[in-house]
């Protein structure tokens, strides 16, 4: 699994602030996981992944990183998986390419189509995951917003924060970034455009963003 432009901004994006307990569902290379600790110094992060190879690749990479004592990588189904404690902050960079051909590569298609995980089970495993006043982020395509947030909202879960995102100025938004909770606030509304012009022509709000990730950016 490669790291993703979707990813990064996402977890660039998320609000960790105040949240002591994060569960990363889904985590792949465990990018989400490893950003999660670096923006917040006090939380203990569990990562969920299904493929047995991600999970071990996910593994590595949180051992050899500065946070191996509070990151802990789970190979497990989050739609069966039971833990003790409810989190503060939920992440899930989802399989969501529904309604397109499924890709030849068994555990690409895990990752990026939604015969795996479906947007109700998502929303299932977050209802028995959540703490009652916890947040649930997550990074979806434009078009499928209206299919998600019905979903959220059956559990009580409405977006408290959303940013549209472009990946280039003179196309359409393809991505929503969302932070859902149950305190029914009015929605913090923004906007992201990824590139300028054209291929590497990053602007410099996406720059501010993701530049403590990045190296060489």
């Amino acid at each position: 699994m490669k790291v993703s432009t979707d990813g990064v901004l996402f977890g660039a994006w998320v609000d960790y602030a105040g949240a002591t307990r994060i569960l990363d569902i889904g985590t792949g290379t465990g990018l989400l996981a490893l950003i999660s600790a670096q923006r917040n110094a006090q939380a203990r992060i569990d990562a969920l992944e299904i493929d047995d190879d991600a999970a071990a690749q996910a593994a590595e990479n949180m051992a050899a990183s500065p946070w191996a004592d509070r990151v802990r990588v789970h190979r497990a189904d989050a739609r069966r998986v039971h833990a003790g404690d409810p989190y503060d902050l939920i992440l899930c960079n989802p399989p969501y390419y529904s309604g397109y051909s499924t890709s030849p590569d068994a555990r690409i298609g895990l990752a990026k189509h939604s015969g795996e995980l479906t947007f109700p089970q998502l929303i299932a495993a977050v209802e028995k995951h959540l703490a009652p006043d916890g947040r649930l982020a997550v990074i979806i395509p434009a078009n499928r917003e209206e299919q998600f947030l019905p979903e959220a909202g059956r559990i009580g879960l409405a977006p408290s924060r959303r940013c549209l995102v472009r990946y280039v100025s003179h196309r359409p938004p393809k991505r929503v970034l969302l932070e859902l909770d149950r305190g029914g606030a009015t929605t913090l509304e923004s906007e992201m455009t990824i590139e300028a012009t054209g291929p590497f022509d990053y602007t410099p709000e996406y720059r501010a963003l993701i530049g403590d990730l990045m190296l060489n950016f």
